[in-house]
């Protein structure tokens, strides 16, 4: 069995949360199930020194897959040529960056578009009949990718700014509002969805709620 976890870099701040990565891939390790690294192979939306918060200096670039592959040992796959089909699962950690690497959300707000080959992939995965899961910041991700194929949606974005919360309530989806280590289950959809993650949750908090996450999507595996 393989789940694709779609990374946007090594960093909360500019891309992916690395704990929350990092608990991903062992909370499918321990269930015996294949991580497969996914990546766009374009830069960051911008790059944070993580020791100050600030935008780097010099207008630093940096690739999304190439900074992906600090990750996890191992290739990250390019989401652009991947095949879906090769999926059983499709998560998205979160982390500040996924938002402003994987869509215009940083720019547009309440009009923001995912990246158009991911939303691709979740859509196809979705019509595919594979379950897909979101935590943090990468529930926005998926529910706009989402937004007109998957019907009733039901997700939650719980521990999210103000500001997100609002762009999720004006999406024609339900909004359920959780606790940190209580998911948001859309069997219908075959989609579980987990609140933001924050550094006051403390890593063993962090680690339930992403364990209890990875198996609420495998109850909704088939058989």
């Amino acid at each position: 069995m393989k789940c694709g976890v779609v990374l946007t870099g090594c960093g909360s701040e500019d891309g992916t949360a690395v704990d929350e990565a990092i608990m991903t891939f062992l909370a499918l390790d321990k269930a015996g199930v294949e991580v497969v690294s996914l990546a766009l192979d374009k830069d960051q939306y911008e790059v944070i020194n993580h020791q100050t918060g600030k935008p780097a200096e010099l207008e630093q670039k940096r690739n999304q897959l190439v900074e992906s592959a600090r990750l996890l040992s191992g290739p990250v796959n390019n989401i652009d040529t991947f095949n879906w089909e090769d999926l059983d699962l499709l998560v998205i950690p979160g982390g500040k960056g996924v938002l402003k690497s994987l869509s215009t959300f940083e720019d547009e707000e309440d009009h923001y578009r995912v990246n158009k080959s991911l939303e691709r992939l979740i859509v196809n995965c979705f019509f595919g009949k594979k379950p897909l899961g979101a935590i943090g910041e990468g529930v926005l991700i998926l529910a706009r990718a989402l937004e007109n194929v998957a019907s009733n949606l039901t997700v939650t974005a719980s521990g999210n700014p103000e500001d997100r919360m609002t762009v999720v309530e004006k999406l024609a989806i339900d909004h359920v509002p959780c606790e940190v280590g209580e998911m948001c289950v859309d069997k219908t959809n075959k989609v579980v969805t987990a609140p933001l993650l924050v550094r006051e949750n403390g890593l063993m908090e962090k680690n339930e709620s992403i364990e209890t996450f990875v198996k609420r999507l495998f109850d909704l595996l088939p058989g």
